[in-house]
């Protein structure tokens, strides 16, 4: 009886580690990244205990943390976004760098060089940090949503699908049947996720076709094209990042219109077919403020997009009808079309077997079907 409760409380010890182990596994399937570096003086010397601040840009806040004994420091699980990091030490000048941009799932390392305090009071970098990854072997390409806009990529003429887009990334291509390869894999061996949700289709390879949002509430495509991290188990990754609100208020509109202005004719067909698509709607985003009830600024944020779609397309067709002589039983003008003569089962068969020729045809006198 001992036994049996002995292990009975192993097994349950043994499931509730590999809940833990499963939860640790869907927590790292996300679109965070994370922030590495060193503090150092200007001759190289590592600054251990040095305190450093990262703040977001976008949402008005802080984080600090404190450099080990060998002056290096991290920051994990952040949005992607804009930050500023300063570090400082009692003895030496505050160092800044004023611009940071982090991308989704990017290690992105900025090292921070403080001078002795009696020189210089305070060292700021101006420029953003080189966007040249030396944490891993991983090979990526980061394309923002106001780098795609710009290019002549109309994805919501067939469908709102952002996936046109990935026409813009030099890793991507397009398989025999249509399907999206990112750097000489199959459609199998890529993965497509949306804020870490899996887009990927689970009845044939490739990603789903209307499983994203709207092209206006994207932030960022990402795609990796080697050496993809452990947990997301394809050799090719497709994330996308959606917008959030931020500390100052934004927004946008927009209005894609196509018709029949300047199609072509097609053949047989003195007119176009008449065409009208509309695409519209916009988006907002900012902190939420209630007035005389809540201020979320620094706070609390608010994102919403929306997308409307209005279709009125025809499509020629061109149909062969009887005439009004041909429907009431005069088929001369099938017959002169036949050749002059007519052997069909429209005559009656016992008034056939007394016409035939010498040839063997059973001619019909008169073109006119008898009843």
């Amino acid at each position: 009886m001992k036994t049996s409760i002995r292990v009975s409380a192993l097994a349950v010890l043994v499931l509730l580690a590999l809940c833990g182990i499963r939860g640790v596994r869907l927590e790292a399937q996300s679109t965070f990244g994370s922030v590495r570096g060193s503090t150092t003086d200007q001759t190289g010397a590592a600054i251990p205990g040095a305190q450093v601040t990262l703040r977001s840009l976008d949402e008005s806040t802080e984080t600090s943390t404190v450099s080990d004994a060998e002056g290096n420091f991290a920051f994990e699980n952040l949005k992607p976004g804009h930050y500023t990091l300063a570090a400082a030490k009692e003895g030496f000048a505050k160092a800044v760098v004023d611009q940071a941009e982090l991308a989704a799932r990017q290690t992105l390392r900025v090292d921070l060089k403080l001078d002795v305090a009696a020189q210089v009071q305070a060292i700021e970098v101006s420029a953003s940090p080189l966007s040249v990854n030396t944490e891993n072997a991983t090979l990526a390409d980061s394309q923002k949503s106001s780098d795609i806009t710009p290019l002549p990529l109309n994805s919501r003429a067939v469908s709102t699908s952002p996936l046109a887009s990935l026409a813009a990334s030099p890793d991507v291509v397009k398989d025999s049947q249509g399907d999206l390869a990112v750097a000489g894999a199959t459609a199998a061996m890529v993965g497509f996720s949306v804020d870490g949700i899996s887009t990927a289709s689970v009845r044939m390879s490739g990603a789903l076709q209307d499983a994203y949002p709207s092209s206006e509430g994207i932030q960022e495509m990402k795609v990796t094209a080697f050496n993809n991290n452990a947990e997301f188990a394809q050799i090719g990754d497709v994330t996308f990042t959606t917008k959030s609100g931020a500390n100052q208020f934004h927004g946008s509109l927009f209005e894609y219109l196509q018709n029949d202005a300047l199609d072509a004719t097609i053949f047989n067909v003195s007119e176009t077919a008449p065409k009208h698509f509309n695409t519209f709607g916009g988006s907002l985003g900012g902190p939420v403020i209630l007035p005389h009830l809540y201020n979320g600024k620094d706070k609390t944020f608010f994102f919403l997009d929306y997308e409307g779609n209005r279709r009125r397309t025809s499509d020629p067709e061109l149909l062969l009808v009887p005439t009004q002589a041909e429907r009431s039983g005069n088929l001369s003008a099938f017959v002169t079309a036949r050749g002059g003569h007519f052997a069909g089962p429209l005559q009656r068969r016992h008034d056939l077997d007394h016409r035939a020729g010498s040839d063997g045809n059973h001619h019909l006198p008169n073109p006119a079907i008898h009843r």
